[in-house]
């Protein structure tokens, strides 16, 4: 796939005037799906290392200066791809307008502090009831599949793709929001982290209530639960900043405080593009 994007960048470069445009938006439809799995390669294989690892350091209540460089790359890694994929789809798509990078990095930060304050969460959690958090993943993942398969996604072109898709990308949800549905997102967005911060709540106070005192101190674990909860109220924070400062659509403002998100708006005209993009149009092929 890399080889081909490379293809066509240079055939956007060097065909006849009137072909190059038609090369170059294959070419940016192809990195759009490169980013794409990226991102799920990502979340398969640094999500559940990291959660590991901070349940080992949990544990052990220590910190091995390799162990934390190795969650931190992890941690970063999830809220980078997060964003780059959201920039580079938006970049691939003629009917909407671009991220800024200002947006992208206030992207970065919203997830980085979400994703942290839920896989330390998970982390706490694993430490004490290493089978009731198995089942609760499965579960959770079980109920965000099913949420994903309503929303009936158009990413594959194929029924079984889209499933297969779906399942994967509802282990995206295990730990962060992940816009799947073309059009405005904001309510359902509002609904996944209400159901995040109930369950980050449940899970942190269950390990506070069990929590193996010999090992971790009365200050620690208050420690622990305070990084937990502002750690989600900082990623929230940096939600409200990108959507009411920074979305490529303008600033979004409201006299009526919150409403800078969910503040009504006027109905789109015919074929107007909506404030969300979750894959590139199908009218050019997206893969071959």
């Amino acid at each position: 796939r890399y080889l081909r994007t490379l293809y066509l960048g240079l055939q956007s470069r060097w065909q006849a005037e009137h072909r190059r445009r038609h090369f170059y938006w294959r070419m940016m439809f192809e990195n759009a799906d490169i980013n794409m799995l990226r991102l799920l390669e990502t979340f398969l294989k640094s999500a559940p290392q990291l959660v590991l690892q901070l349940s080992i350091m949990v544990q052990q209540n220590s910190i091995e200066p390799l162990q934390g460089l190795s969650a931190s790359a992890s941690l970063v890694s999830l809220a980078w791809m997060i964003a780059s994929y959201q920039k580079v789809l938006r970049d691939s798509r003629e009917d909407k307008m671009p991220m800024s990078y200002k947006g992208a990095v206030v992207q970065i930060l919203w997830h980085l502090f979400t994703i942290a304050a839920r896989a330390i969460a998970f982390a706490l959690f694993a430490s004490v009831f290493q089978l009731y958090f198995g089942i609760f993943i499965v579960t959770h993942w079980c109920i965000m599949t099913f949420w994903i398969i309503q929303g009936e996604t158009d990413f594959c072109m194929s029924k079984w793709e889209e499933i297969i898709y779906n399942m994967v990308v509802g282990i995206i949800y295990i730990f962060c929001w992940f816009n799947v549905k073309e059009g405005r997102s904001r309510y359902r967005m509002c609904i996944y982290y209400i159901i995040t911060l109930s369950e980050n709540a449940a899970l942190t106070i269950l390990w506070f209530l069990y929590y193996d005192r010999k090992t971790t101190s009365d200050f620690d674990a208050l420690i622990l639960v305070c990084v937990v909860s502002s750690s989600f109220a900082l990623g929230i924070f940096f939600m409200f900043i990108y959507y009411c400062l920074l979305h490529p659509n303008g600033p979004i403002f409201s006299s009526h405080g919150v409403g800078c998100i969910f503040r009504p708006r006027p109905a789109p005209a015919p074929g107007s593009p909506s404030d969300a993009v979750t894959s590139p149009p199908r009218s050019l092929p997206r893969t071959t």
